[in-house]
């Protein structure tokens, strides 16, 4: 089978803090642009315009609203990166560098218009009030949730700490539940699990680049040392990056490096910080591969790049993705704030591995990005800029069969989890938890309960040419049937023939949803195929010389 890999009063106070963020905002425009009657004139025009949209336009526009809409249009032109956040988002922010918010600590899936609680935080206010995965969200106080969006919702979960939520749920086998207690500080841990594996290899998932993963870092290194490993692997796959200097401090545990370990330059390319050694080493010479994927953003390709560059450890995975920008926090009026591109970075080789172009000419075109330029590391293995950090070894990511997609995009896997959790052991291993034949009888008995069905890619693909076939001179509509029919047949057949990657899909989903996050990375960290050949190429010299070696 073929596999496929979110009053008037009111009014005069929001127009003064709207001029107050035109006013700052044009003499820092004036300040770089060179040109303050270009801008004092621009600034003009559009308070015209915001004028007339609010007295003259058939329906009422609220200043918010308006302003709101402009300064997003102004920002799309720019990055992706470059982002607003009004008072009433400033939670964003610290998310985003503290890896901390107020809330109920539980993920949420949206599936057919329901919002089923797809992650529990078991230490979180919600997990001890015994909210469940699997569970189907009906209200948030009074507000009732189906039909609403993921956002939507999400932002009725959130909330100042200690202040009281009630949570009206419906429970598979057991009904309505009402869950009464109270918000609190919710922190994501940076580094949810580390440990040695069985063949002497120390393994580090490091999920973000927050405030506290450089101290974490450091704290698992110091462990792993006291276990002697025979190398050391670090998991950047899924990071999509976070704080600049947590990225420096943790190449400098893994080097000994005097090195530049990351440079930035903002506009005009002139260089503004150059970052060196900023703490002391602590495993600066045990092998060390570092494990990337597509997703593996920013703060983790400067560790990625900056351990290529210097020759202090193989990379592998797949190619990163290719995110070179720099952005700062910047303060707004009336407790705004703003995220915005102030620099590129470039690793110790010199290269930038910024793979799109947002730069724009004086007419705001983008200009033609320039091509790939090569680049030397340390011992002189060449590297490539502009394109990501690529791998000094390719895995190739492991795909699911056709039947496990269809069961993820419809919820089924969310669902059946959500029946059986309540039963699993929550003292087992991880590393150990199986489909057993019982596990796998209920599966399958809960299939046929919801009458799951799927539309393979060949059924699409032969719809396709079905309605075609009568343009046909050789292939007629019952050629294309009689092919329907086999692979009907075919799907009858998958949960047989297909077993075994079923039920490991399901043994790796069941576990995430039980264990949480420390549960699933540790479960990967011995049965995870990347990371098996990542230990075996760790524990072969030659390998490692081959790999780091110049061609």
């Amino acid at each position: 089978m073929t596999n496929e890999k979110k009053n008037w009063t009111q009014k005069v106070q929001s127009k003064a803090a709207v001029l107050a963020v035109i006013l700052s905002g044009g003499v820092l425009m004036s300040a770089s642009a060179g040109d303050p009657f270009e801008t004092s004139k621009q600034l003009e025009v559009f308070t015209a315009v915001l004028q007339q949209v609010q007295t003259s336009y058939v329906d009422d526009v609220g200043p918010e609203q308006a302003v709101g809409s402009a300064i997003e249009g102004m920002l799309q032109e720019l990055d992706p990166y470059t982002v607003y956040y009004p008072e009433d988002k400033i939670e964003d922010v610290r998310l985003i560098q503290t890896g901390e918010y107020g809330g109920v600590g539980c993920v949420i899936q949206n599936i057919d218009k329901n919002i089923y609680i797809s992650d529990v935080i078991p230490s979180g206010p919600a997990g001890k009030a015994g909210l469940r995965v699997g569970d189907v969200l009906k209200k948030v106080g009074t507000t009732a949730v189906p039909g609403l969006s993921i956002s939507e919702v999400s932002e009725l979960l959130k909330g100042t700490p200690g202040s009281e939520v009630r949570l009206t749920v419906d429970r598979f086998s057991e009904g309505e539940q009402v869950l009464v207690f109270n918000r609190d500080k919710i922190s994501s841990d940076p580094v949810p699990y580390y440990g040695m594996r069985d063949d002497g290899i120390g393994y580090i998932y490091l999920e973000s680049f927050t405030d506290k993963a450089a101290t974490q870092v450091r704290k698992a290194l110091n462990d792993l040392a006291k276990e002697k490993p025979k190398g050391l692997i670090l998991d950047l796959r899924g990071n999509g990056g976070g704080l600049l200097m947590e990225a420096v401090k943790i190449v400098s545990y893994l080097s000994d490096t005097k090195d530049t370990i990351v440079s930035t330059r903002g506009r005009g390319g002139v260089i503004q910080d150059v970052y060196k050694k900023a703490a002391k080493s602590i495993l600066p010479n045990v092998p060390l591969a570092v494990l990337v994927d597509r997703s593996s953003a920013s703060a983790s390709e400067i560790v990625a790049g900056a351990i290529q560059d210097l020759d202090r450890g193989v990379i592998l995975g797949e190619k990163s993705f290719g995110k070179g920008l720099v952005q700062q926090i910047k303060p707004l009026p009336f407790g705004a704030q703003m995220k915005v591109t102030v620099a590129k970075y470039y690793t110790p080789s010199g290269r930038c591995i910024q793979k799109v172009n947002y730069d724009r000419n004086e007419q705001g075109k983008r200009t033609k990005k320039a091509e790939q330029r090569t680049f030397s590391t340390r011992a002189g293995r060449r590297v490539v800029d502009g394109d990501g950090v690529h791998p000094d070894s390719t895995f190739e990511d492991s795909f699911y069969p056709e039947f496990v997609i269809a069961l993820h995009a419809e919820g089924m896997d969310l669902k059946f989890a959500g029946r059986v959790l309540g039963a699993m052991d929550t003292e087992a291993e991880p590393r150990e938890f199986e489909m057993d034949d019982k596990l796998w009888d209920a599966f399958t008995a809960f299939l046929d309960e919801a009458s799951f069905e799927y539309e393979s890619l060949s059924e699409r693909q032969l719809a396709r040419l079905k309605e075609e076939a009568a343009l046909m001179d050789y292939i007629t509509e019952e050629d294309v049937n009689e092919l329907v029919r086999k692979i009907e047949n075919r799907k009858g057949q998958v949960l047989e023939e297909q077993r075994e990657e079923i039920a490991e899909y399901l043994a790796d989903y069941l576990v995430q949803k039980n264990f949480a996050l420390r549960g699933s990375v540790e479960r990967g960290m011995h049965n995870d195929t990347q990371i098996q050949t990542a230990a075996k190429i760790l524990l072969s010299e030659h390998t490692m010389e081959r790999l780091l070696s110049v061609n």
